[in-house]
C-alpha cells in the first residue's frame, strides 16, 4: 500500500483514461474472483465448467490481491473515483445489443448462409420474434426512471 499522498497533476481526459482501464481490470478481476470460488455461470444454452486446480485458484487469488493492491495504490495517489454502476446499466446496453441480434433471427436473415427450407422457416420466425420482443422489454424495463426501485 502507498504510505505517501502524491500531488500529481493530471488531465480530466488523462484521469478518465486511466480511470477507465483500470475499472475494466477490476470488473475482470471480480469475475475471475468468483471463478476461484467456484461460483460459475450456467443456462441453457451458455454454462461455464471450472478447470482450474486448487493450486491454480490459490495463485489466482494471490495475484488478485496483488492487482488490487496497485489498483488501490493508484486510486488513492491519482485521486481516482471508482464507477459504481447500477445494475440495471449494463442490462439495458445488454438487452439492446441482444435484441439487435435477436430481430435477425429469422429465415430472410439467415439466407446470408444458405437457403433454409419453409418448415424450418415457419418454426423459427415466429420464436425468434417473441425472443426479441421479450428482449424489448426487457431493455425498455429496466431503462426507465427508477428502474431499481421496484
Amino acid at each position: 500500500m502507498s504510505t505517501t499522498t502524491h500531488a500529481f497533476e493530471l488531465s480530466e481526459n488523462h484521469r478518465r483514461s486511466i480511470s477507465i482501464t483500470l475499472q475494466l481490470v477490476d470488473k475482470t478481476l471480480c469475475q475471475w474472483d468468483d471463478w476461484t470460488k467456484g461460483l460459475l455461470r450456467s443456462g441453457v444454452m451458455y454454462w461455464q465448467q471450472d478447470t482450474f486446480s486448487p493450486a491454480q485458484k490459490d495463485e489466482l487469488r494471490t495475484k488478485i490481491v496483488k492487482i488490487r493492491e496497485l489498483l488501490v495504490r493508484l486510486r488513492d495517489d491519482l485521486q481516482l473515483n471508482p464507477n459504481v454502476v447500477a445494475t440495471s446499466q449494463p442490462m439495458v446496453g445488454q438487452a439492446s445489443i441482444l435484441w439487435e441480434m435477436l430481430a435477425e433471427l429469422d429465415s430472410r436473415s439467415l439466407r446470408a448462409y444458405g437457403k433454409m427450407s419453409e418448415e424450418v422457416s415457419r418454426y423459427l420466425d415466429p420464436i425468434g420474434k417473441q425472443l426479441a420482443e421479450e428482449m424489448n422489454e426487457i431493455s425498455r424495463l429496466f431503462s426507465q426512471p427508477n428502474a431499481g426501485e421496484r
